[in-house]
């Protein structure tokens, strides 16, 4: 019961620990002067190898049988052993993407889609006619694979200039005019 409603993060609060926005807290283990437990369903500590879950956070916290530490945990959360709680369905909170994550993902969709055009539309003989998209996959498949490059790879000035040009933006409305013929055929 204890488990299924109280994170290990939860309980290191409550007990005055301020875990960072990495989840991690100095180890109370351990003599540890920088963060290196992570706490959040569970807890593991990568500096003397602690591991577990709410429970044996407590009882190796307080110094606590297992049964105790359930027990305290319950009590100071309110809970009751008798109680059948459920824990409360969550949505995944969704962070906002970062311009850099932005265009990561804006540059590999476009990657994807120029080569599904370049097999879907690749000519079946020599002699019939290019279509649109198929050469759109030809003219810019190379072209989004550099910048992907460039924002995975490339120093932080040229990465800045992806960012704050308009090339990303100028790919994409030729992109969509492609789209704009495939959907019309």
């Amino acid at each position: 019961m204890v488990k299924l409603n109280i994170t290990t993060r939860q309980a290191a609060e409550a007990y005055g620990f301020r875990p960072n926005r990495s989840s991690m807290i100095c180890c109370p283990f351990h003599a540890d002067r920088n963060p290196s437990m992570k706490v959040d369903f569970r807890f593991h500590c990568f500096g003397c190898g602690a591991d577990g879950d709410v429970i044996d956070f407590t009882a190796k916290l307080f110094q606590l049988s297992l049964r105790q530490a359930a027990e305290k945990l319950a009590a100071d959360f309110g809970l009751s052993a008798t109680d059948n709680f459920q824990p409360l369905p969550c949505k995944p909170v969704e962070k906002p993407l970062s311009p850099k994550e932005q265009f990561y993902k804006i540059l590999c969709g476009y990657r994807s889609l120029l080569a599904n055009w370049r097999m879907a539309y690749a000519p079946k003989n020599p002699e019939a006619s290019l279509h649109p998209c198929f050469v759109a996959s030809l003219h810019y498949a190379d072209r989004v694979q550099y910048l992907l490059d460039i924002l995975l790879r490339g120093s932080p000035n040229e990465k800045q200039q992806l960012l704050n040009g308009k090339e990303v933006t100028a790919l994409g409305k030729a992109i969509e005019r492609c789209k704009e013929t495939e959907d019309a055929a």
